[in-house]
């Protein structure tokens, strides 16, 4: 897991990966107020993933892996809380849905909740697991994209 501010992106490239950087240009090139919710294609085998959302109680929301890509959660509008936790902390698989990349477990121990607000980002790896959409402040609303980008090629 990662977590800084897009304001940081130059000081940032140091550490990520080409493709991680990458994401993080599009972020700051895009017009997030003409770019419609729903999933849009950035090129062959990275996506993007906009959607806006009241959030909801930590224990509503159910922590989740993926296996293929890396996530990069951007705070457009608002703020939420996301649970992080290393893999080896998830309980049971609850639901697979591999089409999809999408790993739920019931439970995960030893979360920690990042407070994520308006020009914030978390990059989330497979060995991460994580609980988005968590409420900081009961009825928010956020508007969020997530960079899928691909780490098995």
């Amino acid at each position: 897991m990662f977590f800084s501010r897009i304001a940081n992106k130059e000081a940032d490239k140091a550490i990520l990966t080409e493709n991680l950087h990458a994401g993080l240009e599009y972020i700051c090139h895009s017009d997030w107020t003409n770019i419609p919710d729903g999933r849009h294609e950035i090129d062959e085998h990275n996506y993007v993933i906009v959607s806006t959302y009241t959030v909801e109680p930590p224990q509503d929301r159910r922590p989740e892996a993926h296996k293929e890509y890396i996530d990069i959660q951007f705070i457009i509008e608002g703020e939420e809380l996301i649970g992080y936790a290393d893999h080896s902390q998830a309980g049971k698989l609850q639901e697979q849905i591999p089409e999809r990349d999408l790993y739920f477990y019931e439970s995960v121990t030893n979360e920690t909740y990042l407070k994520v607000t308006a020009g914030s980002y978390a990059v989330f790896y497979p060995w991460d697991i994580h609980r988005p959409n968590c409420q900081s402040v009961a009825g928010s609303k956020v508007r969020k994209a997530v960079i899928k980008v691909l780490y098995k090629r």
